[in-house]
């Protein structure tokens, strides 16, 4: 295949298609204006280099033959359907300004035939360029159809593909207008230019699997892709590498499941690059490695899926990969479910029961309203998975997340990654079967009271002098408060009017902010109104907070058949408000207490008998302890001790993980260094090889007085478990050497994911 092609010679003999693996069409208004400038740019005969078009022969389907005999081979693009794709949204627009044109009408058709449609031998029409699973029937019913449907766009990529035809649509209509008698040789012009002055270099990839090479190195030039596609591409890669049967038909299983994890994210609207990364750091965190700070995205995955890792086991790779193939695309279903839980596919497992997605999707959207989702993402995900059938406990979960982002992230103001590596610890072993459902609940409430206690979050509640009209959580807050009044008619202000308009526009101060009319200096003094102008009893949601500006509460409460009043208000709140006679400090505090009683018992933690006993059983096995108040000494000289502890009890697995997980939380870098580069160490290692290393990975100064003081901090916290060293000391005549405990390292080095 010539390299160097025009659209004409790209066209000439093939039919296009965008696998289903790839995403929808994405470009937007900055990329048609470049391709319009481009052209509008370039002199009359002269070149222009515009992009790479990567194309792979799809051998599993067999060419055609148009009507005049012509063959036609069936090509999928690997890269360049963005660009493919505007410039035939382009042409159609020129076809269809041809045709009005009385003696251009056979160009029309050429221009159809030769980028649009063809007709085959046996009179069918058949798509010169076919879009993915996603965009293709839009993009032919409505973009490049002579007639198009009334069918709307339903996803963003069909939005965009509708305002790509109208944008060329419209340059053109003001082209007919400026050009006037000029028109006709413009849009000669411009086809010729589009069809034989626009260059591509071409490349075709042998095979599927070769896809992956080419990216690996496009990647490696700086190409910019997303992380989502990245792994994909390695992947693919890695295929063309094993050296098994068996790996044969990998790439289409690669293909097929990236192709419906697009589709799902699209109809999800959640087709974002920030989304798919989510979507893979998630999956990580509960699948493989809950600690956030060892997720470097496509990098991980190489290093977790790389050849010298498997070198001598290609199996085990090949059966790797195939589950972490599986796991993501189960992890997007399940983060599509709780992204967009209102979606047609939403919750399909209990599509029989409708009850049950009524209260799968209410309870999903209290989380969503609240936001901060991220945190939570591992459990939910892990228990859509692992207990796809078990709606109670999925509910149970939503529940207490809501509670737990309430009181932490907006009650007290927490930071917004408070708590997570527990919470994806947690996500992590449930997926994993290390955690009963009981426990993760239990362990949940647990953590949340730690940090949001319950005599803080009623204190809190209950402090007079509060400002609630700027607690973030607010809008949240009266719009729970709504739904609760309705007693399940359902809130008549949608959220999604309350989230986009200010605060200002949807909050009501009932003593109004400027209480400056008389009704009001009559009842309120100044004191008060500084103590109580934005207190929960004198605010509440509303349609419009224009409307009531400063007036008089009677005005504000109205009375039946008057309009912009409380009393024909169709929110619960604001009718309540006209059940009152008068708007005083008496009326206030009573309407306080009232909401604030409800906020108790809204966001209560409350254990059920079992988790209760779980808890109990938990204060007195340590293995079910998170560690937090181990006192690690490390990095104080204070000598090495001696290492004669009596024999202890064992470590169990989950034992060793939360010490090395609490080490992480407190910045413990030198002790987690020491134990993997003795984990990594085939024998024991000698003192001064040991202090090297610990120099490399640190990037710091590391003397001998620092490694004593580790070991100290490690010989501190075995005693003060009671458990046996994790590490051995030995000291010849030539030097001290360190090795692990043999009966933990398999143990640490499953931690240190240096064995699978």
């Amino acid at each position: 295949m010539e390299n160097l092609q025009t659209v004409q010679q790209i066209f000439s003999d093939k039919l296009l298609r965008v696998p289903t693996y790839q995403r929808g069409y994405s470009w937007e208004l900055k990329q048609w204006q470049d391709l319009i400038e481009d052209l509008e740019d370039l002199p009359e005969g002269k070149e222009h280099y515009t992009g790479t078009i990567i194309l792979h022969l799809d051998d599993k389907e067999k060419p055609i033959f148009a009507e005049d005999g012509k063959q036609l081979i069936k090509y999928n693009i690997v890269d360049g359907q963005q660009r493919l794709t505007t410039i035939l949204i382009l042409l159609n627009c020129l076809s269809n300004q041809f045709k009005d044109l009385q003696l251009k009408e056979a160009l029309a058709r050429g221009i159809r035939e030769d980028y649009i449609q063809v007709t085959d031998i046996e009179g069918q029409k058949q798509c010169r360029l076919v879009l993915n699973r996603d965009c293709h029937e839009f993009f032919e019913k409505n973009i490049i159809s002579e007639s198009p449907t009334l069918i709307g766009p339903i996803i963003k990529s069909h939005q965009r593909l509708d305002e790509a035809k109208k944008f060329f649509a419209d340059f053109i209509e003001v082209k007919k207008e400026t050009e006037n008698e000029r028109y006709e040789k413009f849009l000669l012009n411009l086809y010729k230019k589009i069809t034989n002055y626009l260059k591509f270099t071409v490349y075709q990839v042998p095979d599927a699997s070769d896809v992956g090479v080419i990216f690996e190195v496009m990647n490696n030039r700086g190409k910019a892709l997303s992380e989502m596609e990245k792994v994909k591409n390695y992947l693919l890669y890695l295929t063309s590498k094993i050296p098994l049967d068996a790996a044969e038909h990998l790439d289409d299983k690669i293909n097929d499941a990236w192709g419906l994890i697009f589709e799902n994210l699209m109809e999800a609207d959640s087709s974002s690059i920030e989304s798919e990364n989510q979507l893979l750091r998630s999956c990580w965190l509960m699948a493989y490695n809950y600690f956030p700070r060892d997720w470097d995205g496509y990098n991980t995955i190489k290093r977790k899926f790389g050849l010298k890792r498997y070198a001598a086991d290609y199996s085990l790779l090949l059966e790797n990969i195939k589950k972490y193939v599986d796991t993501l695309y189960q992890s997007c279903l399940a983060y599509c479910d709780i992204l967009a839980p209102n979606r047609e596919k939403a919750f399909s497992t209990f599509i029989g029961r409708q009850d049950v997605r009524a209260q799968l999707r209410h309870k999903s959207e209290k989380l969503i309203r609240i936001g901060n989702i991220a945190p939570f993402l591992p459990i939910l995900m892990a228990i859509r998975i692992k207990y796809p059938e078990d709606y109670s406990f999925y509910i149970s979960a939503l529940e207490i997340c809501e509670i737990y982002a309430f009181r932490i992230y907006r009650f007290h103001e927490r930071r917004s990654n408070t708590g997570q590596t527990f919470l994806f610890r947690q996500g992590n072993m449930l997926f994993n079967r290390e955690l009963t459902p009981q426990s993760v609940l239990a362990g949940l409430k647990r953590r949340l009271l730690q940090y949001s206690p319950e005599e803080r979050f009623l204190e809190k509640m209950q402090l007079e002098k509060m400002n609630w009209y700027n607690f973030y959580g607010l809008k949240y807050f009266l719009y729970e408060y709504e739904e609760d009044l309705s007693q399940g008619k359902g809130v008549q202000l949608p959220w999604k009017d309350v989230l986009k308009k200010d605060k200002k526009d949807t909050i009501e101060h009932i003593l109004p902010q400027d209480p400056s009319r008389e009704y009001w200096k009559q009842r309120w003094g100044q004191d008060k109104i500084q103590l109580y102008l934005n207190d929960i009893g004198n605010l509440t949601l509303t349609f419009d907070n224009s409307i009531y500006g400063n007036k008089s509460f009677p005005d504000k409460k109205g009375q039946p058949g008057k309009l912009n009043c409380y009393a024909m208000s169709n929110l619960f709140q604001e009718k309540q408000l006209a059940q009152y006679a008068d708007w005083t400090e008496k009326e206030l505090l009573e309407r306080r207490d009232k909401i604030i009683n409800w906020a108790k018992d809204r966001w209560k933690v409350i254990f059920s008998p079992e988790e209760q006993r779980l808890l109990e059983r938990a204060e007195t096995d340590e293995d079910y302890d998170d560690e937090s108040t181990i006192e690690d000494q490390e990095g104080e000289d204070g000598g090495d001790i001696e290492d004669s502890t009596p024999s202890y009890r064992e470590w169990s697995e989950n034992s060793v993980k939360k010490y090395f997980d609490n080490l992480r939380d407190r910045g413990k870098g030198y002790t987690l260094f020491y134990f993997k580069i003795l984990a990594e160490t085939e024998d024991k290692i000698d003192f001064y090889s040991l202090i090297r290393k610990i120099k490399e990975l640190s990037g710091k100064d590391f003397t001998g007085s620092e490694l004593a003081g580790v070991r100290s901090g490690i010989t501190r916290v075995t005693v003060k478990k009671g458990r046996e060293r994790l590490d051995i000391q030995e000291k010849t005549d030539i030097d001290w050497y360190y090795v692990l405990n043999p009966k933990y390292r398999s143990i640490i080095r499953r931690y240190f994911g240096l064995d699978n």
